[in-house]
């Protein structure tokens, strides 16, 4: 299986590796190229010519396929291009002419190479270590390495075209990094991180690669020779699970062809499956921040659609309460309807002090906000002194409340209209994407819809859509959202475009056409009624559109408005002005599938890879930092929230004075007798609770067509 996963791997990357050699114009002889280079910040092609002359060139990006690809058309006809924007590759054109050689330059840590046209071109080495020998090394698109021996400089650069058999590997114990370095009889070589066994004495270290090669060192405390087995296979329920994850990465993951290697496969499977991950850094911005895997699958779709196990019934983030930052305070942001903490009355902007008797630490408020039974919260409250027009924070008692267990929270929180000269204004609180509570009977887009129909009914002709903590959610909830939102709704527009990487683009592309990718706005919801083979046999209608045809839309946000929420945002802005007010957004423009195997019992694992990046109708997915308000509040300035709909909440009471022109609406309550300050939000921990589950987009819309390819 793993052989023909590699072999599909191969088969659908090749074609778009070396597509980039056609002849896509003559060179020109006043123009031959010297130099060129790829501006991967900017988006810009640096070229210089032999007559000394140079030209920077926008790039036109291709984002049909993962990675976007940057091409330019120069001045002499040559067409330039690079197989992924997001990096300062290697430069593909007609007439590059063949490798003739190359040096290495230690002070840039880069490769100049020279080609027989006279080219040349300087790309970025790996650095890799093999205990006092350090080596750098360069792929390049034909499939050929650089390798340079730092150690031995007299060496010169060797150019490798076959990687070749594995002869040996050595052990490196540095202070930050455990590796392996491989060793190939072409004089190749590879790092892969280290397995750490410290149930042994001394501490032990191993890896096992794809193929089933066992390589060990007996004291991981030192580097050394390690020993590498290719007959003895190590026996681990870890095994299996790796190759199905490394299986479905090869084929979904957007970022398939950054994939290492030579993964380890003796690692336990959440920590193999992060070591796959293209990693988001401050070097690598569009790198993934959002995959995720879980020991239970069930678990991890019963979370996406809502389902919480152990609930506590209310929505909160939390404040330290002393200087010292040892406990916090929990600010309620609002109660979950339907739970024992609404009808006990844990309203928005009390807040709890302690649960259970004991103050709430980084240590234990997982504890103290999970479980089952019954929590004694103790709260307080906002009190107003007269004497100094101030508000205070006064314990207000002890409130017993019950914990839920299989909790499912309806999105669809509020929506009110308020009548203001002739504005009606439409509000709606939306806290995440999802379609239903996993039972697919589309009950929340039902509510949904309902809830924007009688907004319609009511004459609504401005709107005010709360987001400020909708973190993401279901791909097709936000279509039907958008759609009923948008100005002059057509459904032969599009309202965001798909990018998957070449595997599953050519698959999609060949089963459904050239506009695979494109979703456009709809006028009904519907869902598919299959056979057992999975064809659709025909088209059910759950609701219908309502369409609003707003002039424009208010978007309240925070940094929590995170994925399905932005993906909103992105593709309402080439159709109508989005006024956005409070915070700058999340920035998370990537969407994921679940992948697990049912009834299996060898494998309980369901992981959550990103597949697919959004773009808008006018090719705009630059979100990555966020989207920055037109109108910046923060609604916590004092820590003193009003209820949702309140026109004193500083977030609305901005989008209404917007609307109607009316001037600030001012809050009621001056300044806070209290130590509290903004800066005490312990926003990481808050960030911490929600990412994994709340700040996801789920490609529902083709996630089963996806799905369907490892079957294949």
């Amino acid at each position: 299986m793993k052989k023909s996963i590699l072999n599909l791997f191969i088969f659908f990357l090749l074609p778009y590796l070396f597509s980039s050699c056609k002849d896509d114009g003559p060179l020109g002889s006043d123009y031959k190229i010297d130099t060129a280079s790829f501006d991967p910040v900017n988006k810009t092609f640096i070229v210089t010519y032999s007559n000394g002359e140079e030209e920077v060139l926008e790039a036109i990006l291709n984002t049909s396929y993962s990675p976007t690809r940057a091409t330019v058309t120069l001045k002499n006809g040559t067409q330039l291009s690079v197989n992924d924007a997001s990096e300062a590759g290697e430069i593909l054109f007609s007439g590059k002419g063949k490798y003739q050689s190359a040096t290495y330059n230690p002070n840039t840590g880069s490769f100049t190479i020279v080609y027989d046209s006279g080219f040349k071109e300087v790309l970025k080495a790996t650095i890799i270590d093999d205990l006092d020998e350090s080596f750098v090394i360069r792929d390049l698109a034909d499939g050929s390495f650089l390798l340079f021996n730092i150690s031995n400089p007299t060496e010169g650069v060797k150019r490798i075209t076959k990687k070749g058999s594995l002869v040996s590997a050595s052990y490196n114990n540095q202070e930050n990094n455990k590796f392996f370095t491989l060793r190939y009889d072409s004089g190749y070589r590879a790092s892969v991180e280290a397995f750490i066994d410290n149930s042994t004495n001394p501490v032990s270290a191993n890896i096992t690669l794809i193929d089933g090669t066992f390589i060990s060192i007996d004291d991981a405390t030192k580097s050394g020779e390690a020993v590498v087995d290719k007959t003895t296979q190590p026996t681990s329920g870890n095994i299996y699970v790796n190759g199905w994850i490394f299986e479905n990465m090869l084929v979904y993951y957007l970022w398939n062809y950054k994939l290492p290697e030579n993964p380890n496969f003796s690692l336990y499977p959440d920590d193999f499956f992060y070591s796959l991950l293209n990693k988001y850094s401050i070097s690598n911005p569009e790198g993934d921040r959002f995959s995720w895997i879980q020991d239970n699958y069930v678990e991890l779709l019963n979370d996406l659609s809502g389902v919480s196990s152990d609930e506590i019934g209310f929505e909160y983030i939390f404040v330290w309460a002393d200087q010292a930052q040892t406990h916090y305070y929990a600010l309620v942001l609002y109660p979950k309807h339907g739970t024992d903490a609404e009808a006990k009355g844990i309203k928005r902007g009390r807040f709890v002090t302690k649960i259970n008797g004991q103050n709430i630490t980084p240590q234990n408020y997982e504890s103290l906000f999970g479980g089952s039974g019954t929590k004694k919260l103790s709260m307080a409250d906002w009190v107003f002194n007269p004497a100094e027009s101030t508000y205070y924070l006064q314990n207000t008692g002890d409130v017993p409340i019950q914990m839920h267990s299989d909790y499912a929270e309806n999105p669809v929180y509020k929506d009110s209209v308020y009548t203001i000269n002739n504005k009606k204004i439409g509000y709606l609180v939306y806290n995440f994407f999802a379609t239903d509570k996993g039972d697919n009977s589309y009950e929340y887009d039902k509510l949904l819809m309902s809830r924007l129909d009688a907004l319609k009914a009511q004459g609504v002709n401005e709107m005010v859509l709360d987001l400020r903590y909708n973190s993401g959610g279901a791909v097709s909830s936000a279509i039907a959202l958008a759609s009923a939102l948008v100005k002059n709704r057509s459904t032969g527009n599009v309202f965001t475009i798909s990018q998957y990487n070449v595997i599953v683009h050519n698959s999609l592309l060949k089963e459904y056409g050239a506009n695979y990718n494109k979703d456009y706005f709809i006028s009904q919801i519907d869902t598919a009624k299959t056979d057992n083979r999975g064809n659709v046999i025909e088209w059910i209608k759950i609701a219908d559109v309502p369409s609003l045809n707003l002039p424009r839309l208010y978007v309240l946000t925070s940094g929590w408005t995170a994925s399905a929420s932005e993906l909103v945002i992105n593709g309402l802005r080439p159709y109508m002005d989005v006024i956005l007010i409070g915070e700058t957004t999340y920035g998370k423009n990537v969407g994921s599938i679940s992948i697990y195997e049912e009834n299996n019992p060898w494998n309980k694992w369901g992981m959550q890879p990103i597949v697919v990046k959004y773009f808008n109708s006018k090719g705009e997915s630059d979100y990555t930092a966020g989207f920055s308000p037109n109108y910046e509040v923060n609604e916590f300035a004092d820590l003193f929230l009003y209820d949702f709909g309140d026109t004193n909440d500083p977030l609305l009471g901005n989008a209404i004075s917007l609307i109607t022109g009316a001037g600030a609406i001012k809050a009621t309550h001056s300044t806070r007798a209290t130590p509290f300050l903004p800066l005490q939000i312990d926003e990481k921990t808050m960030l911490r609770t929600r990412e994994k589950y709340r700040f996801n987009m789920q490609d529902d819309v083709r996630g089963e067509d996806i799905r369907k390819l490892i079957k294949k």
